[in-house]
Formats: C-alpha cells, sequence, structure tokens
C-alpha cells in the first residue's frame, strides 16, 4: 500500500469537474416581446475620423412590449431597469462583426460599428397616438461598405440585485432586415425623417429631423442654396417658436382688440428668436 495517499475522505466542497456552470435565471412573470418600428435601409461608410461619421438612416426605431406570462394581457414591469444594446451582424449569418480582428498580434482591434450602441427606454406616443415604450438609435454608423444587419438584445437589470457576479440576462432580441452600406460615391442621400420620428421629437426626444435629400436638391433648384441637416431643425425650431408665441399671446391678451394685440405680440417674438438663431448661424458658417 502506498503511504503517500492521504487516507482522509474527500471535502464535498471540493470541486473536481472544472469551473461551476453559469447561474440561470429565474422565470419572470412578464413576457418581453420587440417590435422594430422603423427599420435601417442605407448608410455611408464612415472614416475613422469624428468628422467623417454618416449615421445609419433611418435610424432603428424598436418597441417594447410587455405582456403577462399567464394571461397574456399588458403589464408594467415596475421592477427593473431596461437598457437596449446593438451590434452589427453578417448579412446571412448570426457573426458580430461589430468589431473587426486585429492585424496582427501587437495592433489594437477596431470597431466597425461606431456611435452609442446602447439606447434606454423612452415613453411616448407615437404617430398616431398611441402610447408606448420605444427605443431609438440615432447616432450609428457603420465602417465598412456591404451589406449588414443589427442585433438588438434588450437587458433587464435588477436593481435589487445589484451585488457583485449578479446576472443580468437579456430577455428579448431581435434582428433588423439587411441594409445597404455604400461607399461616399455610391451613397443615394438621406430619407426624410419619419412621422414617428417626428412625433417622438415633439414629445422632448433630443433627436434631429431631416427633411431628406430630394427636398434639398429641389430648394436648390429654385434658386435658394440647399440648407444642410441643422438648417432643417432651426427652421422647425423657429416655425415652433412661433406657434408657442401666437398661443401664449391668446392666453394673456384679452378684452376688445386683445386677438390684434396677441398677433403682434406673436410675430414680435418671432422675429427675436429667428435673429437670435440667424446670428448664432453666422458664427457656425464662419
Amino acid at each position: 500500500m502506498n503511504s503517500n495517499i492521504d487516507p482522509r475522505p474527500c471535502p464535498h466542497n471540493l470541486n473536481l469537474t472544472g469551473p461551476a456552470p453559469p447561474a440561470t435565471l429565474p422565470e419572470l412573470p412578464f413576457v418581453y416581446t420587440l417590435t422594430i418600428r422603423q427599420q435601417p435601409l442605407a448608410a455611408r461608410a464612415c472614416g475613422f475620423g469624428e468628422r467623417d461619421r454618416r449615421v445609419i438612416d433611418p435610424p432603428p426605431i424598436l418597441q417594447l412590449r410587455t405582456t403577462d406570462r399567464v394571461t397574456g394581457a399588458p403589464a408594467a414591469d415596475h421592477n427593473a431597469m431596461f437598457a437596449l444594446h446593438c451590434t452589427l451582424l453578417h448579412e446571412s449569418t448570426d457573426k458580430d462583426e461589430t468589431q473587426a480582428s486585429p492585424g496582427g498580434p501587437e495592433m489594437p482591434a477596431t470597431r466597425k460599428l461606431m456611435g452609442t450602441l446602447v439606447a434606454s427606454p423612452y415613453p411616448a406616443k407615437d404617430e398616431h397616438g398611441v402610447a408606448g415604450t420605444f427605443f431609438v438609435f440615432p447616432d450609428l454608423s457603420c465602417r465598412n461598405p456591404g451589406k449588414h444587419r443589427l442585433h438588438f438584445k434588450l437587458l433587464r437589470i435588477d436593481p435589487m440585485n445589484m451585488t457583485k457576479g449578479a446576472v443580468h440576462g437579456a430577455v428579448a432580441s431581435v434582428v433588423t432586415d439587411i441594409f445597404d452600406v455604400y461607399p461616399a460615391k455610391d451613397f443615394p442621400g438621406m430619407r426624410a425623417s419619419s412621422a414617428l420620428l417626428k412625433a417622438l421629437r415633439r414629445q422632448g426626444l433630443n433627436v434631429g429631423v431631416k427633411k431628406g435629400s430630394e427636398a434639398r436638391k429641389g430648394k436648390g433648384k429654385k434658386g435658394g442654396k440647399g440648407g444642410s441637416d441643422e438648417d432643417e431643425d432651426d427652421d422647425e425650431d423657429e416655425a415652433s417658436d412661433e406657434e408657442n408665441a401666437v398661443r401664449a399671446g391668446g392666453d394673456t391678451v384679452s378684452g376688445e382688440g386683445g386677438e390684434f394685440a396677441a398677433k403682434v405680440a406673436a410675430v414680435a417674438s418671432a422675429n427675436v428668436s429667428r435673429q437670435g438663431k440667424t446670428k448664432k448661424r453666422r458664427r457656425r458658417n464662419s
């Protein structure tokens, strides 16, 4: 008998089969469904500089629907936080192409998908006045020409389980249709913003709206210089300022001649706002 063998029994907590299996998430009482309300259609391949970035058009918009797992009725999960994460996929496989492989052992990896890859939920009403929870990705850019897809994963974060080693897995996922990323010389141009995006912007979402390349070309043919996307946003802001001034004037002025005084006050307020924005635009262009 070999005297070097330890005769003591093996402790029960000793792991002899390798690392412990990953923790599994408990079944939640809700079912989470992601619907793509606005598909990405095209993009212009961007370079490595921040000034050369061109966003994917139109920006992807997704809607989250939460239902009870038993009854299937609409429900709300108030005990969790949500985040939607985006990755870049190959057109026909599930290969993640968000980050390109480095060219050498000492070379850093480069990202193919640029911009803000995570979005927070935004409760609002759509273009038809129906309330919902939306995720908008207005700052995505792709470096490589070709055909791609976007993969979105919904992460549910339990604020009561924020300890080290806690598992917060994906509770829903969805993949977009295939979209084209064009070289700069072949890019067909930006499209006009959808009614859904405009509706979300009117409710406070910080995103720009565009009139589209065709509208700018038509404006240039009439003798005016086609404005940039920032100019289009300024024009829309000026219109909204004038509308707000009319409402404010109508609410504060009453009595005989009040309607005329309200219009005068509205025009004066709109002119002051427009002059200030014109000065800002001139300083930006100089």
